[in-house]
């Protein structure tokens, strides 16, 4: 029914049949960039995918400001709170074009009750996310901003990042307050190192794309030492890697 429908999570070893009616049950509809699939403390009323596309999921904090919890690869599971008549706790919010796939609450529970393993799949996604979770807060925690910006950026590249002829580009717009809001730094911090980067051609922006260069160079900052944070880098331009 769909091309890539190995890819969903939700229908990880399923037998053909119950991945089958998962998918003849879904609601499908193709999305166009900067759409809100669903707002934080909504009632969550539906399960969600993306077949294809990219979206964040981004809450907002008591003073104002926007934090970016991930960016939602296709395949993955988002809005589970939905299995237990919950409230959605993000924005979830389309970066790309794309086709969203959703399942009303009553018929994920109703075949919960049939199919556990679809139960499974869906803490198997919430365990993948605590861990995603706790490794940024020990980020948070123990690494200036510089060192946070790199590992941020070096997780893009895994996984959303495709090989370009001037390096690795993350393809779908990353803006620089999306990076801060990413790694809960400012935006002047964040344009201050990444314009350091681009000096160095260990990046390049465009617009509101971002190529990184020289990956090796990048990933090379979570090595550096405390005293060698104020130091300027020069660069050494790698081969970057897909």
């Amino acid at each position: 029914m769909f091309e890539n429908a190995l890819s969903i999570g939700l229908l990880r070893g399923l037998d053909a049949g119950a991945a089958s009616e998962l998918l003849r049950h879904a609601r499908r509809r193709i999305v166009s960039p900067d759409e809100v699939l669903f707002a934080e403390g909504e009632a969550a009323q539906a399960v969600h995918v993306l077949a294809s596309g990219v979206a964040r999921l981004v809450q907002t904090t008591p003073t104002g400001a926007r934090v970016i919890v991930k960016y939602v690869r296709p395949g993955e599971i988002f809005g589970s709170p939905a299995l237990l008549a919950g409230r959605y706790p993000v924005h979830a919010i389309t970066v790309t074009q794309g086709v969203e796939l959703q399942w009303p609450s009553e018929f994920i529970r109703d075949l919960v009750d049939r199919h556990p393993l679809v139960a499974l799949n869906v803490i198997h996604d919430l365990e993948t996310r605590l861990r995603e979770m706790e490794s940024r807060l020990r980020d948070l925690s123990s690494e200036p901003v510089e060192q946070r910006l790199a590992r941020t950026i070096l997780r893009l590249v895994d996984t959303f990042g495709e090989t370009v002829p001037e390096g690795v580009e993350i393809p779908f717009p990353v803006s620089r307050q999306d990076l801060a809001d990413l790694i809960g730094s400012t935006l002047p911090t964040v344009s201050r190192t990444l314009r350091a980067w681009e000096a160095q051609r260990q990046i390049r922006r465009y617009r509101r794309r971002l190529v990184i260069a020289d990956v090796g160079a990048v990933a090379s900052v979570l090595s550096k030492g405390p005293e060698e944070e104020a130091k300027p880098r020069r660069s050494h331009r790698r081969t970057a890697r897909a």
